[in-house]
């Protein structure tokens, strides 16, 4: 149960947090509630946000608004806003849409500039509905308001007892006070995962369901959560962003000071679609907002469940320092379970180190397995089971606790929970999960409490533990793209580069400028003619290859517009007639480079987050690899290098099976270049180099196109 709340102590507490007119306080704190349009009829929205309210226990004044002054019972009830209470200081619209711009003016001379607007009919309507909501935004604007909605269920404060829900208390339950803020785009999922964070006895501090975000929006929350020292996690639940640079610059302050978990709906088309019709939301590139929440070292999750895990976890536990897990369970094919999935998620398991195996076996059974997953086999107590996990983790050799019990044995009882409680170790992270019934539910009554979350099953626990190690290894890729290596910059772009870019250009043009950046490309000659042939062969050696060049060439293999492996004047002369009738005058001849690394690098401007560096295994096959990494500009060199290395081409890069490593700080400065050209022409609106080849010494790019946004006359 909640604490009780003395009416003097909250009105103080409440008075502090409203200082400021412009802030969010009122709408987590409010001294005294209007909730207009509320009437005593059953199913009145107004009426039903009311009783929310009272079943949570708000002690402030609840008042109505309704022109004919009816009365909910032990409601103070008021014809208009004019003669609301004076420490009213939210209000709460549950009125058709028409009628909530004209809110806006009276309510700001009665001193309530703080509004949340429940009911939809705004712009996830069509153009109607954009009308209104750009009158409340005009409105709100104009008089100094603040708005949460429209289009949405509010707000919810477990310490100030407040909420402006319109959901039954028998439909909902909501959580008491605890270390989580959430922020949600969604009415109906914030709703769902506060009843089911209540279930399972984990608390949240604050909750904002902001639907169209006419005015507060998640990077506003994201910043205020990230202020308040209650909020150990934030959850964010978005469909779009509207900002998209803002997004990452509040996120990434957010994520710096707290593990941040976010949830993206609307992935692909049809999903997006569902976004813009639920919310108005614009989800634009997925892959462009994947890079975003990279960028500001967010936990990225899929799903429903997987943000409730992570939440747990990351709220209830304390920052992980590596990744190496010791897997504990009693049963063998459970352990075995375990690190598979462990080994999925990229987490490691290490075997126990002499010592501490002389220790164990000292003591415990020799037919225990203690080579991680330790297996304490169906005979094991639950004495023996606490002793093995002190002397594991009392070594120092592991950075966290994975540990699954089943129920049934006849050593392990669910009792195990007392020794836990007191036992278990807080130098490093704990997760757990059971199996049973009994299990899970003594379990989860006596170790939630102490702010150890058990899962049901070893997929949701790895799942947990992995956000933990997500985070860790988030937090050190910010750390370690701080610092440069001994890569060149590019500071300057060559002379011609203005005239470059008001053109339209070929990829022989590109080549051109890339020579002039210092980027090697092999030779290559025009050939329109016989004559052109025979000057190439004279300049450049072979093996040689033929390529059709021009704009309206899109896939050179699609489209027949190259050849390969020409080992010779008659191969060349041969290839060459036959491409010369569907591609006249468009032909070049070039050295082919030999074999190497081949390798996809490209850039893209998104309308939301700005431009993305792209890198990956390049080729033919580039989309059906799937191997390519985003990332958001402007970006460091070490950012850069951190990208290379999360890609399979990167393991290649870096030597593997016994071949040499190629040369990546040659590859790292291409990186570069391409991020700086992106970076400093807001015309430039691609790039696509596929491939560059990489060689243990050197690279050539092969293939290069670019484009720009249409150049004005005035320009």
């Amino acid at each position: 149960m909640n604490k009780p709340v003395h009416m003097e102590d909250w009105l103080k507490t409440a008075a502090r947090r409203t200082s400021s007119p412009a802030g969010l306080g009122p709408f987590f704190s409010p001294r005294g509630v209007a909730v207009i349009g509320a009437s005593p009829k059953p199913g009145n929205l107004g009426r039903m946000i009311v009783e929310s309210m009272r079943a949570q226990g708000f002690v402030g004044k609840i008042a109505t608004v309704h022109p004919k002054g009816l009365e909910i019972p032990q409601i103070h009830a008021v014809r208009s806003v004019d003669e609301l209470p004076e420490e009213t200081d939210l209000a709460i619209a549950a009125v058709s849409a028409s009628n909530v711009p004209g809110l806006i003016e009276p309510l700001a001379k009665r001193g309530i500039r703080h509004l949340i607007v429940i009911g939809g009919g705004f712009s996830e309507t069509g153009e109607a509905g954009r009308k209104l909501q750009e009158a409340l935004r005009v409105a709100g604007k104009k008089f100094g308001a603040r708005v949460v909605g429209p289009n949405c269920m509010g707000v919810f404060s477990a310490p100030d007892r407040f909420n402006s829900f319109f959901l039954s208390p028998r439909a909902i339950a909501f959580p008491n006070d605890g270390p989580i803020a959430l922020v949600s785009q969604s009415g109906a999922l914030l709703s769902l995962i506060l009843d089911q964070m209540s279930g399972l006895g984990i608390g949240v501090h604050r909750a904002v369901s902001f639907g169209n975000r006419v005015d507060v929006e998640e990077c506003e929350l994201i910043e205020e959560f990230a202020k308040d020292p209650a909020v150990k996690a934030i959850g964010v639940y978005l469909e779009g962003v509207q900002n998209g640079q803002r997004f990452v610059e509040a996120a990434r302050r957010a994520g710096a000071v707290k593990p941040v978990a976010i949830w993206k709906g609307g992935h692909d088309k049809r999903g997006a679609d569902a976004a813009r019709s639920h919310s108005a939301a614009l989800s634009g590139s997925y892959e462009a907002f994947r890079a975003a929440c990279a960028k500001a070292g967010l936990i990225e999750v899929q799903s429903l469940q997987e943000f409730n895990e992570a939440l747990q976890v990351l709220a209830l536990q304390p920052p992980v320092k590596g990744d190496r897990v010791l897997i504990v369970s009693n049963g063998g094919g459970m352990g075995v379970l375990l690190t598979d999935l462990c080994e999925k998620a990229g987490l490691s398991a290490p075997v126990p180190s002499g010592g501490v195996l002389t220790r164990l076996r000292s003591v415990l059974p020799e037919y225990y397995s203690f080579n991680n997953p330790i297996d304490l086999t169906g005979s094991g107590t639950n004495e023996q089971c606490v002793f093995a996990v002190e002397q594991l983790v009392k070594s120092g050799e592991y950075d966290c606790l994975l540990m699954v019990l089943l129920s049934g044995a006849a050593g392990l009882t669910p009792d195990i929970a007392l020794l836990l409680k007191d036992r278990l170790p807080r130098s490093v992270p704990v997760v757990l999960g059971a199996y049973g019934r009994d299990m899970l539910t003594r379990l989860r009554e006596v170790l939630v409490p102490r702010g150890v979350p058990v899962f049901a099953s070893a997929e949701e626990s790895v799942r947990a533990l992995s956000a933990l190690v997500r985070r860790f290894w988030a937090q050190k890729e910010a750390a370690v793209v701080e610092s440069d290596p001994d890569v060149p910059p590019f500071d300057s772009f060559p002379e011609g580069w203005t005239k470059w870019i008001a053109r339209p250009t070929d990829e022989m043009q590109t080549k051109k400028f890339l020579e002039q950046c210092g980027v090697q490309v092999p030779p290559s000659r025009p050939a329109r003619c016989r004559d052109d042939l025979k000057t190439a062969m004279e300049v450049l050696r072979f093996p040689m290859a033929l390529k059709a060049v021009g704009e309206e060439i899109k896939h050179k293999t699609e489209s027949k517009g190259v050849r390969l492996n020409l080992l010779d004047k008659e191969s060349l002369f041969k290839a060459w007639e036959e491409m010369s009738s569907a591609w006249p005058g468009k032909i070049w001849v070039e050295w082919q480079a030999p074999p190497g690394l081949d390798l996809m690098v490209g850039a893209y401007r998104d309308p939301q987050f700005g431009p993305l560096l792209l890198f990956g295994t390049g080729g033919s096959y580039v989309e059906l690899y799937e191997d390519i990494e985003r990332i958001l500009l402007p970006a460091t060199t070490g950012e850069l290098t951190a990208m290379i290395s999360r890609t399979r081409a990167g393991r290649i890069v870096r030597g593997i099976r016994g071949s040499p490593p190629l040369d990546e700080k040659r590859l790292v400065h291409f990186l570069k270049l391409a991020a700086d050209w992106m970076v400093r022409e807001p015309r430039l609106e691609s790039l696509d180099f596929n491939p560059v080849r990489l060689y243990p010494e050197g690279l050539l790019a092969l293939d290069a196109k670019v484009s720009f946004a249409p150049v004005s006359r005035k320009e």
